[in-house]
């Protein structure tokens, strides 16, 4: 059966494999079928394999050929995504997520990877399309340009997977600078909608980077053999970047709470003053009102009935109160 071209979208075959390749050491690779794998010794170089996970096939050519216990593949494929690293019988596994960036996709809605290695051959399986590994198996069979070893290609996804992150951090900084301005503007109340929901995609952008930092914690501290000192440097760095990300999501959370506090503020100086307005206005009007009210009751002996010019005096005693009212005002600084 043959491996599925690099051309073609990577769409599983019927017994789950991607595709699978065998490293020459230089930096390129040629891509194997079935047949070929099976036929894998050590010395032709490092063997790569990409499963989908999803295939019955997939669970069963890791126990049967692919060498995994029961146990190592039952963990390898558990549908249970939460990243970690742990050591199986006979090798490493690492699950860990990558930025989803299939069409018409939540970029928040990581995609897991799983990937074992034992230092000669490397695993790698996944139910949704993830573009790393693709891109990774380009770079190593048509451009020559991959990495040299089974642990230099396991340590090369997990950067490629933290890497990918830097991308949406971005992005979100941008957008959230955006905001800023914008909440500057009569636009405040669409933009306090856009951050609740920011800071949602935030959230959930945080809960998978955090337990990632943890699995590589974990792989620092007990690293497998195979691992040289150069590639134990270039996890460290992963793992160095995924805590700046933790700590960009973390800022980029902390910065929409405050927008959003601001946008309150601004909000609620906007109603006091309007409210300041028309307090000021009701202030003015009550004596008056209360001038036109007394004078507008229905009983006898009203002043002025039979009078041409009242009218016009209580006009005339209005404005003077109307006059010390301003004044009064002015001298209490009210206005």
């Amino acid at each position: 059966m043959q491996a599925q071209s690099q051309d073609t979208p990577p769409q599983p075959q019927k017994d789950g494999l991607l595709f699978a390749c065998i490293l020459n050491g230089k930096g390129g690779a040629r891509e194997v079928d079935w047949a070929e794998i099976e036929a894998w010794q050590p010395s032709e170089g490092a063997l790569w394999v990409h499963l989908d996970r999803s295939q019955k096939g997939t669970k069963k050519w890791l126990t049967d050929s692919g060498g995994l216990s029961k146990t190592t593949a039952g963990a390898f494929l558990e549908e249970e995504s939460r990243p970690r690293v742990f050591r199986g019988k006979k090798g490493y596994i690492a699950i860990l997520r990558g930025i989803n960036q299939n069409p018409d996709a939540e970029r928040e809605d990581m995609v897991a990877l799983r990937i074992w290695c034992d230092g000669e051959r490397v695993f790698t399986a996944r139910q949704r399309q993830l573009f790393v590994p693709r891109q990774i198996f380009t770079a190593l069979t048509k451009e020559a340009v991959g990495p040299t070893s089974a642990a230099e290609l396991f340590c090369l996804l997990i950067d490629r997977l933290i890497r990918q992150m830097s991308e949406i951090i971005t992005e979100y900084s941008e957008s959230l600078d955006e905001m800023e301005l914008l909440a500057e503007t009569d636009q405040s109340s669409a933009v306090s909608r856009k951050l609740a929901d920011f800071r949602g995609h935030v959230v959930e952008l945080r809960r998978y980077v955090a337990p990632q930092r943890e699995a590589l914690a974990h792989l620092l501290a007990e690293p497998p053999a195979w691992l040289s000192e150069d590639l134990r440097s270039l996890v460290r760095e992963s793992a160095d970047r995924q805590q700046r990300h933790l700590e960009e999501l973390d800022s980029l959370r902390e910065r929409s709470i405050v927008i959003k506090d601001d946008i309150a503020n601004m909000l609620n100086e906007v109603m006091n003053r309007n409210m300041y307005v028309i307090s000021i206005i009701a202030a003015i009007f009550l004596p008056l009102s209360f001038v036109t009210g007394l004078l507008g009751i229905n009983v006898g002996g009203m002043p002025g009935v039979d009078n041409t010019a009242a009218f016009w005096i209580t006009c005339a005693i209005m404005v003077v109160i109307l006059v010390a009212q301003i004044w009064l005002f002015r001298k209490f600084k009210w206005l």
